[in-house]
Order: structure tokens, then sequence, then C-alpha cells
């Protein structure tokens, strides 16, 4: 089978191991001013790596047809409840408008201070100076419309408002704070665009309470909401059935689409026969999924996206992109078909500390000892199998399995035998082999890895011992002499004749 690298193109970017997080950081503020990486800021490379959702797409012909005079929502609200995406869609129509050839203003509230309002930063962007709109308190309806009519076709674009409304609560504008003028700049903006032929408001509020900053910007929030919800228009440019096409394309430069479906076939086929397919998904739906996310198999997204991303910590989108790149970035110049959660190198610091941001540093120590020193119990396995199976590191790619599966932010934690089958097994072996290794890995009574545990049919690392690590803890630090005088009490205890004489531990 040809290696997924000779199928998956990986771009250059990655190949060249070019992978920190600002690659994958989309800031609409720094495109604006022409800075940042090429894939945001380069038009050309940016669509390049862009997955064209129906949702993004949708989007893009909404506001087209907006600012050309041919309808379409005025004030638009982007929603991704699935973490990531809405700069991105602004990015994308920011590229856009420069394609149309439209005025544009474009104001990020984490970077915009307080000392400026958002009145007054639009007037500046569209004319090159502040002349009405220089008051601290909002300019009002006829004002905006006015500066608005003379500017069309005008695209605005006003992404993490709540973040700047946050810091603007601090300051005070006569009986009121800037906080209160920008909800109520914000209502009379939308009001103002609504009644204009060719200009657009496009506003992200965050999707999540979490995101929300605290009790006060709370309050802003619901405020925001509840003057944008009156006339605005809800967008999710991104499905959950597509984030696998978005990484896809973001991750690989070109992918030969008949080769990746011969090797997913070749793994169906296996999989069928090993009975390793998920229970309640059809063969069909599971190798379309497969292809969709090819190189990568189905587990590792959803394991990625839904587990690890539902951390605090974790940023769904680019903390995805970083994690994969790295691997892929590993994996460069293996032989492997496919990546699976078993492929995830945790040798590789890199990697490593990249998971260990969101377990914490005690599980550094657990995989050493559990996975990847010299003496692991998973590297022991690996040595133990019989020569059939020598060169598949089983019992490490068993382990890794499972801790991949082991964390996140919610409740669910874990993997199930047949989930560890299917990541942690290769086509060069039947499956039950897979089987063969969890039983050495977790046995109760001869398992080698000591922080593994087994609850309720789920296999998961913990910080916390096994009754083997315990076990062996307590038979490593008895001393020999300890053990003679425990025997010699045992015997005086147990051996009592009031008929025969009784010798203990005789020398002569």
């Amino acid at each position: 089978m040809k290696a997924f690298h000779t199928i998956a193109i990986p771009h250059k970017d990655i190949l060249e191991g070019r992978l920190t997080l600002d690659v994958f950081g989309a800031d609409l503020w720094e495109v604006s001013l022409g800075r940042g990486p090429d894939e945001y800021k380069d038009t050309d490379t940016f669509f390049r790596k862009t997955y064209m959702t129906q949702g993004l797409e949708a989007l893009l012909g909404v506001v087209e047809r907006r600012v050309k005079g041919n309808g379409g929502d005025p004030v638009i609200q982007i929603q991704t409840p699935f973490g990531g995406g809405k700069t991105h869609s602004m990015i994308a129509m920011y590229h856009m408008a420069n394609k149309w050839g439209i005025k544009k203003v474009v104001v990020s509230g984490t970077s915009l201070g307080p000392e400026q309002t958002l009145w007054g930063f639009m007037e500046k962007s569209l004319t090159g100076n502040i002349k009405r709109c220089a008051a601290p308190v909002s300019p009002g309806k006829e004002t905006i419309r006015s500066l608005l009519e003379e500017n069309q076709p005008v695209l605005l674009l006003m992404d993490e408002v709540l973040a700047y409304a946050t810091r603007a609560a601090g300051v005070r504008v006569e009986k009121t704070t800037l906080a209160d003028q920008t909800v109520l700049f914000i209502q009379e903006l939308c009001e103002a665009v609504s009644t204009l032929e060719k200009a657009c408001l496009v506003i992200t509020l965050p999707a999540s309470v979490t995101e929300h900053y605290g009790e006060a910007a709370e309050r802003i929030f619901q405020q925001l909401q509840k003057v944008a919800g009156r006339l605005e228009k809800i967008y999710v440019p991104v499905q959950e059935n597509e984030i696998a096409k978005i990484i896809r394309r973001r991750l690989f430069s070109s992918i030969d689409e008949n080769a990746a479906k011969e090797t997913v076939s070749m793994f169906m086929e296996y999989a069928e026969r090993e009975g390793l397919l998920p229970a309640g998904i059809e063969p069909s739906e599971y190798r379309g999924r497969f292809i969709d996310s090819y190189p990568l198999m189905p587990e590792v997204i959803d394991v990625l996206y839904h587990r690890w991303g539902s951390f605090p910590t974790f940023q769904r989108t680019r903390g995805v992109l970083r994690l994969l790149a790295l691997v892929i970035h590993s994996l460069k110049t293996s032989d492997k078909p496919y990546i699976s959660l078993a492929d995830f190198d945790l040798k590789n610091q890199e990697i490593r500390q990249e998971l260990l941001k969101h377990t914490g540093p005690a599980f550094n120590g657990i995989i050493a000892a559990d996975i990847t020193d010299t003496g692991a119990g998973a590297k022991g396995i690996d040595g133990s199998l019989s020569r059939s199976y020598q060169g598949l590191n089983l019992g490490t790619r068993t382990a890794t399995t499972i801790f991949m599966y082991s964390f996140s932010g919610a409740e669910d934690q874990g993997a199930t035998m047949a989930e560890i089958r299917r990541s942690a097994t290769t086509m060069n072996n039947p499956a039950s082999a897979v089987g063969e290794v969890i039983n050495e890995c977790a046995d109760p009574s001869y398992g080698k890895l000591f922080y593994l545990h087994n609850r309720a049919g789920k296999y998961f690392f913990s910080t916390k011992p096994n009754l083997n690590r315990i076990r062996l803890t307590k038979m490593e630090n008895i001393k020999e002499d300890e053990i003679i005088e425990e025997e010699r009490s045992l015997l005086r205890e147990g051996i009592n004749s009031s008929r025969l004489r009784v010798f203990l531990w005789e020398d002569d």
C-alpha cells in the first residue's frame, strides 16, 4: 500500500516544520493591516487553503447581493457553535470585498482600546478624518446613515465587539458609560444599515457563555444580542459534517482522490472481515466519513474535536490544526497508509507537550513509565509478542490509543475494546492480536501498565496507580531481612504443641 504522504501531499509549511501556533491563528485585524502569515493576508493563498463550505459560500453570496444592491440581508451575525470559523469567515468577506471593489470598515474588539469610539473609528476608516462622530456619545441614526450612504457600497466587519464593550464599561461618559453608548451605537447602526441598499453589517458575538469574560460582560452581551437581534440574520458558516474537509484542506496541498479511495476500500475490506466497524453505523456511512477525512481516520478528528476540544484551554480549530500538523510532520517519511490515533508519537516532545498543556504535567511521568521509556510496560509488550507481530509495536499503539481517548473536558472518558482495536491495529495482523495486547496491558493480575484502569468496559489512564503498581511498589520496598523476620513471627504464632518439642529456625 502507498504511504499516505504520497497520496495526500502536506502543505510546504508542514513539511518544513513551520508549525508555530500563529500559522493557524486567523486574525482579521492583522489581515486588514497587511500583517501576519500569507495563509491569511494573501488572497490567493487564503482561498487555496480554505475549504468552501456550503454555509460560507451562501454567506458570501448574501453579502455580495447586498453590497451590489440586489437584496440580501443587511445585518448578519455569524455563529460557529463547533469552535472556530467566525474570524475565518470575516477574512473571506474582507478578501472578497477587495475583489468587489467596495469600501470596508474592519473593527476588531480585541485590538481597539476604549480611547477610540467605534463610531469615530468608522468615520475615519471611510473618510480619513473624524468630524461628525467626534463626540464620546453615539452620533445617532441619521448621522450614521448619511455617513454610510455617502460611502456606499460599504461592508462593515465587526469582530469581537463584546471584548471592546467590556473594556468600555470602565469609561464614564456623562451619566452613562462608553459601553452603554456602544450598545446604543450598535442599535442605531443596525437600523441605519437596514435602510440602505448597498450597505451590509456583519457582526460576531460569542456563541458560548464561557467566552463572556465575567458577569459584567454577560449583561453587556445580553444587551448586544437584544439590539442586534431585532434586525439580524444568523448564519452558521460551518456545519459539523464539514469539519473534516476544512481540516484536510488546511493541512494538505493536494490529494489523489482515486488513490485515497483505494486505500479506504482496502481498510474497509479488512475492517469488515475483522469486525472493526462502529456499531450502529452502516459501512457505506463510515466509508464516506473516511474518504472525507483521509488520510486521517474519522476517529482522529472526533476525539480531538469533541473530547480534547471540550477542554476550555483547547482552541478547537487552531489547536487541532497545530497538533495534527505536528503529527503529520513526524510521519512525513513513514510508510503508513493512513493516520490513526495510535500514530501520535508520544516520544515526540512537541506533540507530547501540546497534549500535556491540557492534561497537566503529572502525565509526563506516566507517559514515560507506561508508554515511551525503554523499560515502559508497552515497550515490554512490543518485545514479548510472537515473531509474526514483531516490529508492529502493537503494545505502544494500544497504549497510545487509550491515552488519546482518556481525556475530555466533559465526562466522556476512556475507550472501549472496539475503539482501541480499530485504531491500534494495522492491516498486517489480525485485529484479535490487539485484544490479546489489551489483556497484557490491563489484566488486574499481571497487566504491565501501571496507570491504566478499566471502568464499565472503558480503558483510560489516570494519575492514580492501579493495583498492580501498588502491589509491585510494596514488594520492591520490602527488605530480605524483614521477610525472614515476618516468617519467624508467623511460625511462632502458628505452631504450638503441648505434646512435642518445637524447634524454630534451627541452624544446626
